[in-house]
């Protein structure tokens, strides 16, 4: 049997977070009396959170923004992809470990991880936009993974729903199973080009019952 490893990345992958999350955009936009962006507007992510909000509002406090979104955020939870935790579960009795590399802060981690019932499966670790070296699209973000003795001799696969996923598993040498539940492929109407595409994450878990089964669909590439 092939020794796998899975690393997920967590929004729109495993949580459902993007429509929930433009809601509260555009609801506090709108009562700071801001411009309130459009979905569009808030698909790109790149630097996190705060360079989102410097992009989406130049020149205004942001700090002012972000103490009436913490006041709403948590009364508005992400829940889990449906079918995500059958297929950790699944990792879990085949003895797969799986981390988590995200481009998410702490911020509000714990809770959103619980609120999904996510919380509850036992993750190798979990890699926040401050654990990795260089954040994705950079292969590096991979390196805390690389270097677990968890992961020795394995072989690993990056799942995720978004371009810059791709571009940091191949910058990696990770074979890269996209998934058609991101706010690109909603805005583009294409999913992120990927070595193994899957409608959603759920669709992982026979792969996942039969390891060789997602080796051999992900060919070659990887390492």
């Amino acid at each position: 049997m092939a020794r796998l490893g899975l690393i997920f990345d967590l929004d729109d992958t495993l949580l459902e977070s993007f429509s929930t999350y433009v809601a509260l955009h555009q609801r506090v936009a709108g009562e700071l009396g801001w411009p309130v962006p459009s979905r569009d507007d808030l698909v790109d992510y790149h630097g996190g959170w705060r360079a989102t909000l410097g992009r989406l509002f130049p020149g205004r406090p942001i700090d002012a923004f972000v103490e009436r979104y913490d006041t709403l955020a948590d009364r508005h939870p992400y829940p889990a992809i449906e079918g995500a935790g059958r297929v950790l579960a699944r990792a879990a009795r085949m003895s797969i470990p799986c981390w988590i590399v995200t481009s998410r802060s702490r911020r509000r981690l714990a809770l959103r991880m619980s609120q999904a019932g996510l919380s509850r499966h036992p993750f190798a670790g979990i890699l926040c936009r401050e654990d990795q070296p260089e954040p994705k699209p950079s292969g590096r973000c991979f390196e805390p993974i690389r270097a677990d003795p968890r992961a020795a001799g394995r072989r690993l696969v990056y799942v995720g729903d978004r371009h810059e996923d791709g571009r940091a598993a191949r910058a990696a040498g990770l074979p890269f199973v996209s998934v058609a539940t991101g706010p690109e492929t909603l805005r583009d109407g294409t999913q992120p080009p990927g070595d193994l595409e899957l409608a959603t994450v759920a669709d992982l878990e026979p792969y996942v019952s039969d390891p060789g089964e997602l080796v051999a669909a992900v060919g070659a590439s990887g390492t």
